[in-house]
């Protein structure tokens, strides 16, 4: 027994094993997927913006700073969850943002006037009838 102790390698502190699945998220497909959706929210919704001539710095900045600060939270959170293996719950979890961030970006297409599907149109609440009837305020 002792002979296998003296071969055992000890696992890394976990700040060093933190470390380590940080800098793997690299290959991640799921954060790849999830950071290029985040960006295709912000530039749709830029662009949104524009076309509608409803541009607003202050709006910007908090839209920018709320993708930021969720971006932060993922990209801290995920290689704990990671280590404690429970990396299908992360990827569930980071899934359902990636489906969030994927129906803002057809959101704001739709509202770009760019034709969006009879049938996804159905299940977009900005993109309904009811929305554009009422407004973005719920009133006229």
């Amino acid at each position: 027994m002792f002979h296998a102790l003296v071969g055992a390698v000890p696992p890394p502190p976990f700040h060093l094993a933190y470390i380590l699945k940080f800098q793997s998220l690299v290959d991640n497909k799921f954060i790849f997927v999830y950071v290029w959706a985040v960006m295709g929210d912000i530039m749709t919704g830029f662009v949104k913006s524009l076309t509608h001539k409803s541009t607003n710095s202050t709006k910007g900045l908090n839209g920018l700073f709320k993708h930021a600060a969720l971006m932060l939270l993922i990209l801290t959170l995920y290689p704990v969850l990671d280590l404690l293996e429970w990396d299908a719950m992360a990827d569930t979890f980071l899934s359902f943002y990636i489906l969030f961030y994927v129906v803002s970006i057809v959101e704001n297409l739709g509202q770009m006037g760019i034709p969006v599907p009879a049938w996804v149109k159905r299940y977009l609440y900005k993109l309904s009838d009811e929305y554009n009837e009422q407004g973005p305020k719920g009133g006229k």
